[in-house]
């Protein structure tokens, strides 16, 4: 008996001193945290029925870059790669090979986590894709704007200006309206991030803002919320919606429309602690976060406690002593245990024992119905504070882990995040526009200067039938005959002043095949204008029945002037019934029978198997008479025409299926009579 009295002795000295020691923390006025303590209350769980049911859709998640990070907390795709912000201060961009770049920092360096305070803490993050900027809520040094191309950083709202009286201490989360206007929110007013078990057992301080980007000021639009974290605006921008963390809910504000500055309770009772919220880009409605997930074997004791003031004081205080007294000897003796101890008192890594080692995510509607849960109950992801679907795989993120959580994405999720797609789509829409304003500009090439058309032909002019007999009206002029080449100059200035003839020639010439264009450098070798010198004796024979052959032809205008717009396969037979006429003037006028049928049948030959060249010739007789301004651009395109053999010697092999020149000398009918010009071939 003498036992168990000194036993019971002991217990009741112990709740004794315990009582002083409480009623002395809880009691003493002038002792930090210098806040109020009120009952709170809060709206009852939903019960985990229905759409709310337990399951394992996020279960045995694999382990992304795990030990490469720490913290990922918020998560954005720009140009189809993941962007995430760390617990380090950093925001950077992973690839699904592995590699972390980082894309920018807020803060200044620092050692550790521990130093938070000075690394910076991006808590939440947006991107605007159409001005490729990023606005980052930094929770110790405020809202900034990243440009995503030259990356220079732009302060928004600073963390040591007050508003309403009040310096915003926890900056967490922000999101972006149509007209560059901003929506964020503080999660306390009176303690920093690192100081969060005490921000959340006081009463709520927390407060969301709109900002101003015209006037460049913030004003309030919700007091007094309970730790806010996440914010959505909806898409027809009539209001806004913000999580509440501790009183597990979420709270809609008008910002236009009849209601304009009422607020409501959105939905209520959830399951566990919201975070970040998500716009479905299909505008279904959002995705919400649970940091944890409690049932009834794991009761949440912070919700209990909400309406017991006396004790979260007595936590508040307790856990602030403890940390003052540890951050006063690191600053006496500045030993990194100390700093250590301070960090974990004070943060929500102090909480960890409390996990219940479940976490999820909620879609809902715009209505606050709810659509579908998803949860991870074998502890394989912690906690979720924010989740994304990006090539069909969601990405799940917690501020206290280290490592990115990735399991395949549940179909509705899927389907939600399908019109993410469109923006990748964009890009080669735009590719094809930019190609279809390249041609045109090739077109107005081929109308540069001569000297330049003679260099650009042997490259992009690749589209012309008729290669086999300019190749030698190239060699006949390169030789002694000037006045064979400016036919070829000669075109666009006689196209310039029948813009009908224009069409229809320059039409034919781009249906023509590609290769034989490459035929003009070899036409002005050197080596083949010494093999055609003594070809130069069969001049006089032509020029004697140029009169006679400029008469017969001015008897036919009428065909000449029809044919060229014939594009009816009968033109075949016309132009080859023609070159028999032409043939029996030219047996007159030369006197010599045996040549002159041979060279008959080369000129049906080629006219037949190519009408588009007999046409040409037909149309450059109608206008025989620009041929003055072109006998005085000649010189020059000779002069350029030799300058060009000798830059670009090219040999070419004309392909089997294209049509080959006769062994035989050939002819082109000019108004001023036949010329003969030699082929190369003999």
């Amino acid at each position: 008996m003498g036992f168990l009295f000194a036993l019971v002795k002991k217990i009741l000295k112990v709740i004794l001193y315990s009582a002083i020691v409480i009623a002395v923390i809880v009691f003493i006025p002038n002792l930090p945290p210098y806040t109020k303590f009120t009952s709170i209350g809060i709206e009852p769980t939903q019960p985990l029925t229905g759409e709310l049911a337990i399951n394992g859709l996020l279960n045995n998640a694999e382990r992304l870059l795990e030990d490469k990070l720490m913290g990922p907390e918020c998560y954005q795709i720009y140009n189809d790669e993941l962007y995430t912000s760390l617990a380090t201060g950093e925001i950077v961009k992973v690839s699904l090979g592995g590699h972390v770049t980082i894309v920018t920092k807020i803060g200044e360096p620092c050692t550790g986590l521990v130093q938070e305070d000075i690394c910076g803490r991006p808590l939440g993050f947006v991107i605007d894709n159409k001005n490729k900027a990023m606005y980052v809520a930094d929770a110790y040094y405020g809202i900034w704007k990243v440009n995503l191309e030259t990356f220079k950083k732009q302060l928004l709202v600073s963390p040591r200006v007050p508003i309403n009286g009040k310096v915003p201490m926890t900056f967490n989360s922000v999101a972006l309206a149509q007209n560059g206007d901003i929506y964020w929110t503080d999660s306390t007013s009176e303690y920093h991030l690192k100081d969060g078990i005490t921000g959340i057992m006081c009463d709520p301080t927390g407060r969301m803002f709109h900002y101003n980007s015209a006037k460049n000021e913030s004003r309030v639009l919700l007091d007094d919320l309970y730790f806010p974290n996440g914010i959505v605006i909806s898409p027809d921008n009539q209001f806004v919606l913000v999580a509440e963390t501790v009183r597990y809910r979420l709270v809609k504000y008008y910002i236009n429309g009849p209601k304009k500055g009422e607020t409501e309770v959105f939905i209520a009772g959830l399951p566990g602690y919201p975070d970040n919220l998500r716009f479905l880009p299909d505008g279904s409605g959002v995705l919400i976060s649970l940091y944890n997930v409690f049932d009834e074997n794991h009761p949440n004791i912070i919700k209990t406690l909400a309406s017991v003031p006396l004790v979260r004081k007595f936590i508040a205080r307790t856990f602030h002593l403890i940390e003052n007294t540890f951050d006063f000897l690191n600053k006496q003796f500045h030993y990194h245990i100390f700093e250590e101890i301070v960090y974990y008192v004070g943060s929500f890594g102090s909480a960890a024992f409390l996990n219940p080692g479940k976490s999820g995510l909620i879609q809902v509607d715009w209505s606050g119905k709810i659509i579908a849960s998803y949860y991870n109950t074998d502890g394989s992801i912690h906690h979720i504070s924010d989740a994304i679907v990006h090539k069909d795989k969601l990405y799940t993120g917690s501020p206290h882990q280290n490592f990115i959580g990735v399991v395949p994405a549940p179909p509705l999720l899927k389907k939600a995040f399908s019109t993410n797609k469109p923006t990748v789509k964009e890009t080669p829409k735009v590719e094809v526009k930019l190609s279809e304003q390249i041609k045109p500009k090739l077109k107005e090439k081929a109308e540069v200067p001569k000297q330049q058309q003679l260099k650009e032909n042997v490259k992009k002019q690749t589209e012309k039938k008729e290669v086999p007999v300019k190749k030698n009206e190239m060699s006949g002029d390169s030789g002694t005959k000037p006045k064979v080449t400016p036919k070829e100059v000669e075109k666009p200035k006689v196209v310039a002043k029948e813009p009908e003839v224009k069409r229809k020639v320059a039409a034919k010439e781009t249906e023509s095949k590609p290769k034989e264009a490459e035929a003009k450098p070899k036409v002005i070798s050197k080596e083949q204008i010494k093999q055609q010198e003594p070809e130069k004796n069969l001049k006089p024979t032509v020029t004697k029945s140029q009169d006679t052959k400029g008469k017969n032809i001015d008897k036919e205008p009428a065909v000449n002037k029809i044919k060229p717009t014939n594009k009816d396969p009968e033109t075949k037979s016309k132009s080859s019934k023609d070159a028999n006429m032409k043939s029996k003037t030219e047996s007159k006028v030369t006197g010599q029978t045996k040549p002159v049928p041979k060279k008959v049948e080369v000129d049906s030959k080629t006219k037949s198997e190519d009408p588009q060249k007999s046409e040409k010739v037909k149309v450059n007789q109608n206008y025989g008479e620009s041929e003055k301004k072109t006998k005085e651009d000649s010189k020059s395109t000779k002069s350029a025409s030799k300058n060009a053999a000798k830059l670009i010697p090219v040999e070419e092999e004309i392909p089997s299926d294209t049509a080959k020149p006769n062994k035989e000398t050939l002819k082109v009918i000019k108004k001023s009579g036949p010329q003969e010009i030699p082929n190369l071939n003999l």
